[in-house]
């Protein structure tokens, strides 16, 4: 029997964010989630759970991982495993609410190129900056989902809950996969909660930044292999 695993990809990405990933994770059922086209939290929410496979293990990256621990809160009998990847349970501070409105206000009046080498530096490890097939990947991405879906994904999430209390009382493992060079999702905040509480686990990374399924497929596939295996 294989075991499915329903991949939930994270803001501008797609199954390619997968793709050096799943040649390790062969033994698995592989499914993927799309929300991309959804112009809500609550429509991506719905789009993820109604083509989520029975009884899978829900992997979720960044605003995948969000999206995933909404769909374990909503149906918590309905998933074997939980593993968020560079991601919170957090909702936005005002702050970060405020920079998202103002790009996506100057997004809609301009003709955006893509992201710049700057911008791009903040989501991968300078370690990885010169291996293309994580670069490439990210701008394709990026490039093939569009302005319109950049600027929509960038709002729709504005307004998400902070997801703790229902983690804290989920009554099933909860694993979060974070790095530790992640400039976008401090560490720090998933540290605090994996030492006050038993089920939820952090698993820390060296030489990655945020796009660890590119990044470092072959440990993280390692990491999941471990998850999956532990909490059976």
């Amino acid at each position: 029997m294989k075991y499915p695993l329903y991949l939930i990809p994270g803001t501008m990405c797609d199954e390619r964010l997968w793709h050096k990933l799943t040649p390790y994770l062969n033994t698995y059922e592989i499914h993927h989630a799309v929300y991309a086209g959804q112009t809500s939290m609550d429509d991506m929410l719905a789009a993820v759970v109604e083509n989520k496979p029975e009884k899978s293990h829900l992997i979720g990256f960044s605003l995948g991982g969000y999206l995933a621990m909404e769909a374990a809160l909503k149906n918590p009998d309905n998933f074997e495993s939980i593993i968020i990847i560079a991601s919170s349970p957090y909702g936005l501070s005002d702050d970060e609410k405020q920079l998202r409105r103002v790009n996506a206000e100057m997004l809609s009046r301009m003709t955006y190129r893509g992201m710049s080498r700057k911008r791009l530096s903040q989501f991968v490890s300078q370690n990885n900056m010169a291996d293309s097939s994580v670069t490439d990947t990210i701008l394709q991405m990026e490039k093939d989902l569009g302005q319109n879906e950049l600027i929509n994904q960038l709002i729709a999430p504005i307004d998400r809950r902070n997801l703790k209390e229902g983690l804290i009382t989920i009554g099933k493992p909860v694993h979060f996969i974070m790095a530790e060079e992640d400039e976008l999702v401090p560490i720090s905040a998933i540290e605090k909660l994996a030492e006050a509480y038993e089920h939820i686990h952090l698993h820390q990374m060296e030489g990655s930044g945020h796009m660890i399924p590119l990044e470092m497929p072959e440990k993280l596939a390692e990491i999941i292999n471990y998850i999956i295996k532990s909490d059976r």
